[in-house]
């Protein structure tokens, strides 16, 4: 299982190569809410959440398969 760790904006986040299931943990280091966009892969269709954290903010996100790995940044 590799671990993959970035930055994008106010966010740091880390998230585990999964297989029925990924998890991604974050933190919005800025002082006001922001938005995180996280793409991921569930069999051929890839669906977009959209992660809402407030100031200093930490938190994760369990989903089905597994995310896009260029595909997570700030919206």
């Amino acid at each position: 299982m590799s671990t993959h760790r970035g930055s994008s904006g106010c966010f740091n986040w880390s998230w585990a190569d999964g297989t029925a299931t990924t998890t991604i943990y974050y933190h919005n280091t800025c002082s006001t809410t922001k938005h995180l966009c996280v793409w991921w892969k569930d069999g051929q269709e890839n669906n977009l959440h959209r992660i809402t954290a407030g100031g200093d903010e930490k938190g994760h996100l369990k989903e089905p398969r597994t995310i896009i790995t260029n595909d997570i940044e700030d919206c």
